[in-house]
This record gives C-alpha cells, sequence and structure tokens, in this order.
C-alpha cells in the first residue's frame, strides 16, 4: 500500500495499465462500460464516465436495448479505448470549433478533456459530467435525466468560454448510432446488443418535426429486415437535395403502425443533421467476440456448432462487406451517406435525410455564447408509434418549458421517493450517499409494467433479468428501508413465474425425455422451482437463461415471500398478499421436501448458484433447509395442513444432520465448507443460540472475503458484501457492540473502495489495479468493473450498512 501525491489514471474510460486479475464475468460477454445510471421503470439509460451513452432500453430495464454498443471482451479490454467498442458506437456529444488559426473537432469524450462524473444531489438521478480542455479553454457541463412521468432523455449541455479561450466559434454535435430492436430470444439474452448486426432499420430526419426518427416497424422485426417500406427511396433517390426531403417526409408521415420509434430533437431547432449509413466493420467485431464467448463455456461440439452458426455474424451474413453491404446487394440500394460519425469532423452536416440497415445520425445546434456561456440540449424520445414518440418530443421542448425545469422537477420527483425511506443511524456522509444511491437503483432496476427487478439494466454482461436469487435479498433490503409495497408486486411476480407443473430440462441437458402424464426426478425439473431468471415482462412467461433447475432459488423464492410478510402493517393488505403468495409456499416446499438424495439425506442433485453441471452443494442444501423452515413458520398464517408441515419438519430436522454431515470442517477455526457459506449465518440460521461454531465460522468467514479486500492482497473480487452482511447480522443478534463496530468500519471501507468514485456504484465484480482511482492518494485500489450498479450488491452493502448501524 502506497500513498501518492498524484497517481489518478487520466484516461477516460481505459486504464493506463492492465488490472491484477481477469474478470470472468467479462471474459463471457464483454466489459461493462457504466458510470451512471437513469431511468423511470420504462425508459432507462445508462452512461460511460466520459458522458457517452452506452445503454438506452425501451420499455424497460428488461428488454430492449435500442442502442448500437458493444465493448470487447478480450483479456486486455480495460485498457483499450472504450473498453473496446468500435469508436462509432453510442451516443455522444462532439464540438467543432473555430480559432484564429484555423477549425477543429473534437469529441467530448476524448482524453484531451478531462472528466468527472456525479449525481447532482445525493438523492437525484439526474447525472452530471464534467469536461474539462485546458487547450481550447473550454468547460462542459452535461446534465442527463429522464423525466420521471414520461420517457423522454434530456441531454443538456452547458458550455463556458475563459476570457483567454482561443475559440471564437463552436457548434455542438449531438451523435446518436440507436438500434431500434424488438428481438428477444428465450434461455439466451443476447438478441437486442449482441446480435445487433441483426437489428436496425432506418433513420430519416423530419423536416416538419425539425426530428430524427430511428425506427423499426413490428412487421419488419423479424431479421432478414423487410425493406420494402424504404426501398423505393434507395434504390431510385430523387436526384434534387429538396425532392429527396420531401419524399422522406411523405414516408414519414405514413408510419402508421406500431414498433419502435426513437425521436431525437434539439431543443427550439437545429442547425444542422445527418443521417447515414454505418460503414465500420461491426461483423468481424462481433464475431470475435461472440467467438471468445462460445468458447469460454466450453459447449458440447454439437451445440457448441449450433451456437456459432447462428449467433457469429461472419456465419451469418456472407457479404464481404458485412451486413450493410448484404442489405445494400440485396435490395439493389443505389443512395449513398456518409457514416455520421464521420461527417461531424468538419462540423457541417451533410443534410442526408435517410439511412437504413445500419444507421446513424447527428444533429448540431450552433452555439451562442452570452458573458463566456452557452447552452444545447437534445431531447431523446421513445415510444411504441411514430405520433407517440414526436407527441413526446413536442410536449419536451414546448414553448413554456426549460430543462433547467425539466431537471428541478425531477431533482424533486426523486427526493419526495427517498424522503420516506429508514437509513443507517450514522452521520457518516459517504454512507449516507451510498445508502440514498443504492436505494435510487432498486428503483431504475424496477420495471414499472411487470413489478420484476433486474439484477442490473446493463446489457454487458446482460443482467437484465430477474433472479429470484438476487431478489429475494434485493427484497429484503427494500423491506428494510420502508418500500413493502415494492415487495409485495416484486413476489407476486415470483409467484407467477414459479414453474406449476413438472417441466423439460432446456437445450443444455440430456436427461430422458419428461413425461407428463407421469412426471419422475431427473426426467422432469419438479414444480415449485425457478429457471435461472426471466426477462421482465408483464404477461408472458419466458425465461432468460438455460440453467433449468436453479434450487437455492427455489428455496430463497420461498424465504422472500415469507419472510416479507412481517412488514406489511396493514391487514387487508397482508390478507390479499398471503391469499397471493401461499400457494407458491406450498409448491416450493413439497417439492423441495420430496426432491431429496436418499444415500445421504441431502437435497437432489440439481443446478446451483448458475452453473451448467448439476451438483449437489452447501448452497442447495442451505437453501432447501431456508425454505422448510419458512414454510413451517408459515403454517399457522397459510393454513396449512398439519400432516403437510409434520412431514416438512422430519424432512428439515434430516436436512439439518445431512449439512453437519457433509460440509462441517474441524479444522480450526471450525466452520462449513461449500457455496455461499455465509448464508448459514443469515438467513438461514443454522447454528442454535450459544453454538461457538457460529463464531468461529464468522472469523473463516472474514478471513476468506473481508480481510482480502482490507489488505487489498485479493487480486478481484465479487460479493464480498455477502460476509460482511451475515456477520453483521449475528453480531447484531448476539449485542456484541465490538463485533457491530468492526463492521462498521468495514462497512465505510467497502464503500469507500468498492464504488465508482462520485457516482458511488458497486459491482459484481471489481478488480485491483496499481492506481489511485479515488483521489485518497492510495494505491493499489479496486475499480468496478462489470454490471455496476449491481443491483443484488447494492442490496447486501445497504441491508449490511443498516444492520451494522442501526436503522433511522
Amino acid at each position: 500500500m502506497l500513498l501518492m501525491s498524484a497517481a489518478r489514471a487520466p484516461a477516460c474510460p481505459e486504464l493506463p495499465i492492465a488490472p491484477d486479475g481477469p474478470n470472468p464475468y467479462e471474459l463471457q460477454f464483454g466489459a461493462t462500460n457504466v458510470n451512471g445510471v437513469l431511468g423511470n421503470g420504462a425508459l432507462t439509460a445508462a452512461f460511460s464516465r466520459c458522458g457517452e451513452l452506452t445503454v438506452f432500453k425501451w420499455p424497460g430495464p428488461s428488454y430492449y436495448n435500442q442502442l448500437a454498443y458493444l465493448t470487447d471482451n478480450a483479456p486486455d479490454v480495460r485498457t483499450n479505448p472504450h473498453l473496446g467498442a468500435l469508436d462509432g458506437m453510442g451516443a455522444f456529444p462532439g464540438l467543432f470549433y473555430q480559432t484564429a488559426s484555423g477549425t477543429g473537432f473534437t469529441w467530448l469524450r476524448d482524453d484531451a478533456w478531462s472528466h468527472a462524473q456525479r449525481y447532482s444531489a445525493d438523492d437525484s438521478d439526474v447525472l452530471v459530467t464534467d469536461m474539462v480542455n485546458p487547450a481550447l479553454g473550454l468547460a462542459v457541463t452535461a446534465w442527463n435525466f429522464i423525466l420521471p412521468d414520461r420517457n423522454v432523455l434530456v441531454n443538456h449541455y452547458v458550455v463556458t468560454r475563459d476570457p483567454g479561450s482561443p475559440v471564437r466559434r463552436a457548434t455542438l454535435v449531438f451523435y446518436t448510432n440507436f438500434s431500434p430492436s424488438l428481438a428477444r430470444l428465450p434461455f439466451f439474452p443476447i438478441a437486442d446488443w449482441g446480435l445487433d448486426f441483426e437489428n436496425d432499420y432506418a433513420v430519416a430526419y423530419d423536416e416538419h418535426e425539425r426530428a430524427l426518427l430511428h425506427f423499426m416497424p413490428t412487421s419488419a422485426a423479424a431479421y432478414p429486415h423487410d425493406f420494402s417500406l424504404v426501398n423505393p427511396l434507395l434504390q431510385n433517390p430523387p436526384a434534387r437535395r429538396k425532392s429527396l426531403q420531401r419524399a422522406v417526409n411523405r414516408l414519414v408521415a405514413g408510419l402508421g403502425e406500431p414498433g419502435v420509434y426513437i425521436a431525437v430533437g434539439a431543443r427550439r431547432r437545429d442547425h444542422g443533421y445527418q443521417c447515414g449509413f454505418d460503414d465500420a466493420a461491426t461483423c468481424p467485431h462481433q464475431s470475435a467476440i461472440a467467438d471468445r464467448t462460445i468458447t469460454a463455456f466450453n459447449l458440447p461440439p454439437l451445440f457448441d456448432a449450433l451456437a456459432r452458426n447462428a449467433f457469429e455474424c461472419d456465419h451469418v451474413v456472407t457479404d464481404a462487406q458485412g451486413q450493410l453491404g448484404a442489405c445494400r446487394a440485396v435490395n439493389h440500394w443505389a443512395y449513398t451517406a456518409d457514416s455520421a460519425y464521420t461527417d461531424a469532423a468538419d462540423g457541417t452536416l451533410g443534410r442526408s435525410p435517410i439511412a437504413a440497415c445500419q444507421a446513424n445520425a447527428a444533429l448540431a445546434r450552433r452555439l451562442a455564447f452570452r458573458l463566456g456561456t452557452a447552452t444545447a440540449t437534445f431531447y431523446v424520445a421513445a415510444g411504441g408509434a411514430r405520433n407517440e414518440a414526436y407527441s413526446l418530443l413536442r410536449g419536451a421542448r414546448a414553448p413554456g418549458t426549460s430543462p433547467e425545469a425539466q431537471r428541478a422537477a425531477t431533482e424533486a420527483w426523486w427526493t419526495n421517493y427517498v424522503a420516506p425511506a429508514h437509513l443507517p443511524d450514522t452521520d457518516d456522509a459517504e454512507v449516507q450517499t451510498f445508502a440514498k444511491r443504492s436505494l435510487i437503483v432498486m428503483r431504475t432496476a424496477t420495471d414499472a409494467a411487470s413489478g420484476a427487478i433486474v439484477a442490473s439494466v446493463d446489457s454487458e454482461p446482460p443482467y437484465g433479468e430477474d433472479w429470484p436469487r438476487d431478489g429475494s435479498f434485493i427484497n429484503y433490503a427494500l423491506d428494510l428501508a420502508g418500500y413493502t409495497d415494492v415487495v409485495s408486486r416484486h413476489n407476486r411476480f415470483y409467484a407467477r413465474v414459479q414453474r406449476k407443473v413438472p417441466a423439460p430440462w432446456s437445450v443444455l441437458y440430456s436427461f430422458p425425455p419428461c413425461d407428463p402424464a407421469h412426471p419422475v426426478y431427473p426426467n422432469c425439473v419438479p414444480a415449485g422451482t425457478y429457471e435461472t431468471n426471466y426477462y421482465a415482462d408483464p404477461a408472458a412467461i419466458e425465461p432468460g437463461d438455460p440453467v433449468s433447475f436453479e434450487i437455492d432459488e427455489a428455496g430463497l423464492g420461498v424465504w422472500t415471500m415469507w419472510d416479507h410478510y412481517r412488514y406489511i402493517t396493514d391487514p387487508v393488505a397482508a390478507a390479499a398478499y398471503l391469499a397471493d403468495v401461499c400457494p407458491s409456499i406450498e409448491l416450493g416446499a413439497d417439492n423441495l421436501a420430496a426432491c431429496k438424495d436418499a444415500s445421504n439425506n441431502l437435497q437432489c442433485m440439481a443446478n446451483e448458484d448458475d452453473n451448467i453441471p448439476v451438483t449437489q452443494g452447501l448452497q442447495g442444501a442451505e437453501t432447501v433447509l431456508l425454505a422448510l423452515r419458512d414454510a413451517i413458520a408459515a403454517g399457522p398464517a397459510c393454513g396449512f395442513d398439519a400432516p403437510r408441515v409434520a412431514g416438512w419438519e422430519t424432512r428439515a430436522a434430516e436436512l439439518e444432520q445431512a449439512i453437519r454431515d457433509n460440509f462441517f470442517v474441524a479444522t480450526a477455526p471450525a466452520h462449513y465448507e461449500g457455496g455461499r457459506p455465509a448464508w448459514l449465518l443469515w438467513p438461514v440460521g443454522f447454528f442454535a443460540p450459544g453454538d461457538p461454531v457460529a463464531l468461529s465460522h464468522a472469523e473463516f468467514l472474514k478471513a476468506r472475503a473481508i480481510d482480502p479486500i482490507l489488505t487489498r492482497t485479493a487480486p478481484v473480487g465479487a460479493y464480498n458484501t455477502e460476509e460482511l452482511l451475515a456477520r453483521a447480522q449475528l453480531f447484531r443478534q448476539l449485542g456484541d457492540a465490538a463485533g457491530l463496530a468492526d463492521t462498521q468500519d468495514q462497512v465505510r471501507f467497502f464503500i469507500h473502495e468498492l464504488t465508482t468514485p462520485g457516482t458511488h456504484h458497486i459491482s459484481e465484480a471489481y478488480a485491483r489495479v496499481n492506481l489511485d482511482l479515488n483521489g485518497d492518494g492510495i494505491l493499489p485500489d479496486y475499480q468496478p468493473q462489470n454490471d455496476a450498479p449491481h443491483v443484488w450488491e447494492h442490496a447486501y452493502l445497504y441491508a449490511a450498512a443498516m444492520v451494522a448501524f442501526g436503522s433511522r
């Protein structure tokens, strides 16, 4: 550990040196380039530390990602610009400028600019990115936020020119590479981002609305797309620019069917536009990433070949010029237009009014400096029809509105949301900030239509699904905070998606066929269980991943349904809640009790912790025990019959003994080994009062997961907050003031060292880097990496703070 006066990494967001260990999640699906997240439960956006839009999801935080953005999954990805994404991916601002010596252009994400990012307040979901270019004497502050009640992303830029700045005139360019999509695959959550060569349709500039319109009609959503709607214009474009624009206006006016429509407009008016063809080498880029992904999963040979043929661009697209070349050849397009990304460099956009297949776009707004300050605002509105998107855009830039007033209204909405929450009983400002940010993270991850809560709004890795494992602990944190209605709705989602009858395994498994008339294990996955995760669909039940029998999730599902009941204070609401979830508690307990290995009294072989092979470990055993105990406790309130409950009691007793027989390690410190050993302390409550092994097991957990982070000796880490929470629960139960004080210090350290500087997001996994990343003069630091903000980790660390400090 070194103290340094200046050792911060200047690049944005890439690192000048590689982290000390690999991130296995990013080696599979690509690096997460997210430092700030916005959302209203429907429209959801995420930004990099450099102010780039890197995730744009509509109609919810689960699906679909409407943005062309794909980082790399190479081992050195964290040292690459844009984390390996191609230069023209995403959406971001640039600046064309004129000085006495000539003109120039710069993207505001470039390393010539310094970047510092924060939220406008602890209880706000308004993202603020301060960018400074000393050579140009310019500073830009970006205010990005989503309106709480409308699907509109506001991008407001305030440009300040120093008195000595060489810049005389400037134009702000807002570049967009949206990729409208309605693609969703059951069991493989990659269609709307990892297969982007199959997404996107067209972009047009509507002269009447003064707006870009990226769109995908529902009738053309299937791949390969039917471009008959735009073919007449692209095959035989009018020779005169005005004639072409009028033809595009007529085309847009006739867009009457549902689909995806993303309208982008400058406040008041723009000073130039470009709809261009994205000619970047996306096919080889995607193919290399997909090849590494498929290799990482070590699939059976037949399935490996099928996956490559279906998911690698160079297996699907045979044209040497990639997907855009294929579109041109098949549809006989004659019209061409420069990519909006390269067209922006001279400051005069080309005014192409249409592009298709793989399309990008840009708008320009000249800056009018007054007393050294100028502003530009760009609105992005998303809807399921052209008129919906246009109505949202018109409302956002209507006379009498302003980005300042919209920001104030957004901040007020979030302040009101956070105000009633219970927070840790401490005056430590950083702990308070993190706690509030965690509650906002959980809210932005909650799907407004279904009540599901996704693991992360990010697409890389693809965690935009609801895991009952994650969700059960997220529910606990929300209950501590006082958001009981959110948890009630969430658990009703779990009751709906729980298996009601035995079912076959996914295509990854080779068990004998499941006979519905005679369902037996292992041919069939038992009822009362869950797939790995689920898309946040309000009607359909659609799994996101192909791991079929997550036995620990089945147990945790029972736990969260019963545990939540004690937080509902309204008798009418409590009765209605029990009526909805008691059948699921019963179904889960019945089948978990029955799925037993008679040779050792442990649970049957099943999936644990998203692992493809079926196993029989501590993680499955402890969560089945937890489910049985909670189902027994729920018996009187749910009205379960006595013989059924007695059977659960018998099974729980023998499983408890089987855990001792199979997972106890007497070597000092005496402890239990296996997956998720912290859960034995809590929520399982495995140890009887006074059992000395509880304390020795807690010491084992500290040495295993907490000390390596505190001493900065772990090259990588993930879920270390789990042990923090479990130990806090033990010390709170024992009334151990010293243990709680130590845990409070550990919570402070984790918040300071494992979260993103300025925005306080924690990721699933983090890696040590020999740099001072947070500016405290100490190195090495830990860099938050994949799926920040990771909602489960936020819930864990928030709950650890609540238990360690107490609640107020």
